[in-house]
């Protein structure tokens, strides 16, 4: 078997791939099967330098898969498995979608991927609502990897090392996360809601789930970090969560065996949530409530119907009968971030077990309220609001997903921006341009 490591951003060393390669190497030995020295390659790439972007990462990425796995005599690829850590498994997405794309998920050679600890969605560490982001994400959840013989899966965990908190970054403590990365942002099961505005109201347009990917929460692991890191904490010797679902994993050869493995994944995440109940966070909040780690996160891209992205908005979320901002349950919110670079994007982290009293109260109603600016004068929008049914928290925040909801408001032009008129300036005076709308509305 050949394998092949990636590690995420800003590493300067591939010591953070920890004992994983040994580990793997005697597992599979163990099983009967060959993970010979020359084919373990640990990825040695420049991720530390801002002017290197992930599309410049990912043509390298081909370029060095090529050197090493591609046979040119016989024009075809050695197969091989892929192990990332961290932005590493958005960048072997991304190389996915420019060499392969959704067509041609066949004659791709990677025929397993195993994501630990992926900001797939994100890093709050970073630039949540990424351009990059949503657009790669946009176009995955047309892919049908399974069908297509490749067998994707993500592992994270959801402890904080203590000994790697910054105090003057709270990300670094987040509940629901490893210290970097949300559980919800690593997770490949996901939405995607397109609302448009129709008179005052947003209508359901689209609505469209990725195709359920292998996902779990592996105990007692953080982002990075030798005592606790998912993959640099990797011994020698001893059990270790990582080493353990990333041998079953790479052990998958059918649909029907990643349909067993992703429901272990599935029943280890419920329990390692009812377990874990991480005091360290109880004091990082200086609360005695119960944390129940599981949460969800929503990435907004709002924009008009002529494709601009807005910049002056507010986004209120309501809920229950009267779709109000007030009935939403006490500690709910946990997180709102603007992406700088691109204003249109914006997203919420909530705390999906709060909602969920709106469920036990009988009310699951939720809705979003835009207010965006301008909104009077010549060209303006109004307010418009989205109300789903009772299923509305079920339906759209899944506890450790995502949701991406792109919001599509109505601009208005007012008759009175372009006027045509039959009088002409008699000597020096001519007809006053007045800016009083005239309450037509141009279609």
């Amino acid at each position: 078997m050949t394998i092949v490591f990636v590690h995420g951003w800003s590493v300067r060393n591939t010591n953070t791939y920890g004992q994983l390669p040994a580990r793997l190497k005697k597992s599979f030995r163990a099983a009967g099967r060959e993970v010979n020295v020359e084919n373990v390659y640990l990825g040695q790439y420049v991720s530390f330098d801002d002017a290197v972007t992930l599309d410049d990462i990912a043509r390298a990425f081909d370029f060095a898969l090529r050197e090493k796995l591609f046979d040119p005599a016989a024009n075809a690829w050695k197969e091989f498995a892929c192990i990332t850590h961290s932005t590493g498994g958005p960048v072997v997405r991304l190389w996915m979608e420019l060499y392969y794309g959704r067509e041609r998920l066949a004659a791709c050679p990677m025929k397993h991927l195993v994501m630990l600890a992926p900001a797939n969605h994100g890093s709050a560490l970073a630039q949540l609502g990424s351009n990059g982001g949503w657009d790669l994400n946009s176009r995955w959840l047309d892919y049908d990897c399974t069908a297509a013989g490749i067998f994707v899966f993500s592992l994270t965990g959801q402890k904080i090392d203590r000994k790697l908190y910054d105090h003057l970054n709270s990300y670094t403590g987040e509940p629901g996360s490893d210290g970097v990365a949300r559980a919800a942002a690593a997770n490949m099961n996901y939405q995607s809601v397109q609302l448009v505005q129709r008179g005052k109201k947003l209508t359901l347009s689209r609505r469209q789930a990725a195709r359920p990917t292998a996902f779990g929460i592996l105990p007692g692991l953080a982002h990075s970090g030798r005592e606790m890191g998912i993959i640099n904490s990797v011994k020698t010797s001893g059990a270790h969560p990582a080493v353990e679902w990333v041998t079953r994993c790479l052990g998958v050869t059918s649909a029907a065996e990643y349909e067993t493995v992703s429901k272990d994944l599935d029943a280890l995440t419920r329990q390692v949530q009812k377990d874990e109940r991480v005091e360290e966070v109880r004091k990082l909040l200086r609360t005695t409530r119960y944390i129940t780690e599981r949460y969800s996160m929503v990435v907004f891209r709002l924009r008009n119907d002529r494709g601009e992205l807005l910049s002056d908005y507010d986004l209120l979320l309501t809920a229950g009968p009267n779709y109000s901002p007030d009935e939403l349950p006490a500690g709910f919110f946990m997180d709102r971030q603007r992406n700088s670079r691109n204003p249109g994007h914006l997203t919420y982290y909530l705390n999906r077990d709060a909602l969920d009293k709106l469920r036990r109260g009988g009310e699951g109603r939720i809705g979003f309220r835009i207010l965006a600016r301008p909104n009077s004068g010549l060209a303006y929008y109004e307010v418009a609001e989205y109300r789903s049914d009772e299923d509305g928290v079920r339906n759209y925040f899944r506890p450790n997903e995502t949701v991406m909801v792109e919001i599509v408001l109505s601009r208005k032009v007012d008759a009175r921006v372009f006027r045509l008129s039959e009088k002409l300036p008699e000597g020096d005076k001519g007809e006053e341009i007045t800016r009083q709308p005239t309450g037509f509305i141009v279609p």
